[in-house]
């Protein structure tokens, strides 16, 4: 489980010259749901690199897989990374937070090499108000938050990114549902990538999570680094405040070496959080 430190806590004691530290999603979120390919006591490794088990940092979700996903050494930055062949992926086998009050978002850094189907997933929720990242299109990544079937936000059933992701490139990707201040949108590198939507209604707590799988089970080909997403607003601030989703932004470029993918205007370009 993670640990029970605050984040307003560790501010106050770096606004009180108290002792600081790097900026961490385990003390500074506590998200709700984290895997992390370059932690490699939160994984067991069997032969030729198989992995046996995979675990969910936060401890609130229980994770299966499907075939025979694979660490990859050295896959980004001089870090391994979770590999998908296409018939693979990460389900977890419980329920489990989702979302506060219709508030989530999620981040991933991930790499797609073939999508089969044009709902190919990074990422998916199954419940009766989820979502999917899906690739939005057959052998390109065009891009699209997949609203669930059961649920319509705005009268819209996706949100739809306005550039791609090139084969073979790793990216971070963030999904964002805040309803506090009503806004649905997605971002890669730092950049908001779709329409800001309204949010007329409230996504719910999932019934499992999919990793590289979607809905109707299509499995997408690829590498992913690191993905959480965390049961609460974008920021603990006044409306729209996203400054949790830019320091995790922050967080993963610097770590995995992606921080030249990261505008010059975002808050950090050029130093981790």
């Amino acid at each position: 489980m993670l640990g029970s430190m605050t984040g307003s806590f560790k501010a106050g004691l770096r606004a009180t010259g108290g002792p600081s530290e790097p900026w961490s999603p385990d003390t500074d979120l506590q998200p709700a749901f984290w895997i992390d390919a370059s932690d490699t006591n939160s994984y067991v490794v069997g032969y030729y690199n198989n992995l046996s088990s995979v675990t969910d940092k936060t401890g609130n979700f229980i994770l299966s897989k499907d075939g025979t996903p694979q660490r990859a050494f050295n896959a980004l930055n001089m870090m391994p990374a979770f590999y998908f062949n296409g018939s693979e992926a990460f389900t977890s086998d419980n329920t489990g937070p989702l979302a506060a009050n219709g508030n989530h978002w999620a981040i991933g850094l991930f790499r797609w090499d073939q999508v089969n189907n044009s709902k190919d997933s990074a990422w998916s929720y199954e419940g009766d108000r989820t979502y999917a990242l899906s690739a939005g299109g057959n052998n390109s990544w065009n891009g699209e938050i997949d609203y669930d079937g059961a649920q319509n936000i705005n009268g819209l059933a996706k949100n739809v990114f306005s550039v791609p992701i090139n084969v073979g490139t790793f990216a971070i990707v963030s999904v964002v549902f805040d309803k506090y201040s009503d806004q649905i949108y997605g971002r890669i590198n730092g950049t908001t990538r779709t329409p800001i939507h309204a949010y007329n209604q409230s996504i719910d707590n999932t019934s499992d999570i999919r990793i590289f799988r979607n809905r109707g089970n299509h499995r997408t080909k690829g590498y992913l680094a690191e993905m959480l997403h965390v049961a609460d607003r974008p920021g603990p601030g006044g409306k729209a405040d996203i400054s949790d989703v830019e320091k995790a932004e922050g967080y993963l470029a610097h770590k995995w070496g992606m921080d030249g993918s990261l505008p010059s205007n975002h808050p950090y370009k050029n130093s981790a959080p």
